[in-house]
């Protein structure tokens, strides 16, 4: 088990099959956090269907954040000259990263970097999101070496992320990281920290407001994820039911009893 903070809760060992850390003491319908920090795969998905990043960022308000190493991802995509982009397979990717570096410019997304007393950790959790990476490539029958350890780069955001995280909840506050990467969060499950993912947000949406339909949220979903931050098996939705909100009259005997 990894060391945890003060005020983190300890949490029970996850099967090893589980593929995304689900924590279910968190109803459908969405439970105010103090930080919501957003990988950039789950950001990129939303600002891939432009009307749902908008939803997204006015229903989380000024708890969406990023850590450093995210913000200087998106930023480094977006600052690929669009001449360039076809070439380099960054079309997609370059267009909505130039949508979130808006809203980085303009401080609807915030940005925070891990406190100096995270570098411990710091090593803890690189070396466990490096470990899922060495499994992930022995389920595939993939050899995985002591020189792939340098792939830990493209787990910067989510470590960051994660680090960010532990220290607001250290501090006393809450926090849930959003992303869709299932190494990642069963890590954060190992450190206190509950992870969210899209399937999730768009639930939390629809419970939000009576006007989306489920089927709509179904397609909305499939599109984004058809081109970044494909979720695990085990949390992709099967089919509209996951985005069906059972509250009746600003109630829900589903959700109440969990947000109590």
């Amino acid at each position: 088990m990894l060391p945890r903070g003060p005020n983190l809760r300890s949490r029970p060992p996850l099967p090893p099959t589980r593929q995304y850390a689900v924590d279910p003491s968190l109803p459908q319908r969405r439970r105010p956090f103090a930080s919501a920090l957003a990988d950039t795969g789950i950001l990129y998905a939303l600002a891939h269907r432009p009307p749902y990043l908008e939803k997204f960022l006015t229903f989380y308000g000024e708890t969406v954040a990023v850590a450093t190493a995210v913000a200087d991802e998106i930023r480094k995509v977006a600052g690929v000259p669009q001449a360039s982009r076809p070439h380099r397979n960054l079309v997609l990717m370059g267009a909505c990263a130039d949508r979130l570096v808006k809203k980085l410019d303009d401080k609807t997304i915030t940005v925070h970097e891990p406190s100096e007393g995270s570098a411990k950790l710091e090593a803890v959790v690189q070396q466990q999101l490096l470990e899922l990476d060495r499994a992930a490539a022995g389920r595939r029958g993939m050899a995985w070496h002591q020189v792939d350890t340098g792939r830990a780069k493209r787990h910067h955001g989510e470590l960051e992320s994660i680090l960010v995280a532990v220290d607001v909840i250290k501090a006393g506050g809450t926090a849930v990281l959003l992303t869709n990467d299932g190494g990642a969060s069963r890590v954060a499950w190992e450190q206190g920290v509950s992870a969210r993912n899209l399937r999730n947000v768009l639930a939390e949406l629809a419970c939000a407001d009576p006007n989306l339909k489920e089927e709509e949220l179904l397609t909305a979903f499939n599109e984004m994820t058809a081109y970044f931050a494909t979720l695990p098996t085990d949390a992709r939705p099967a089919d509209s039911s996951a985005f069906r909100c059972r509250g009746l009259a600003g109630e829900c005997s589903s959700c109440d009893p969990l947000m109590g």
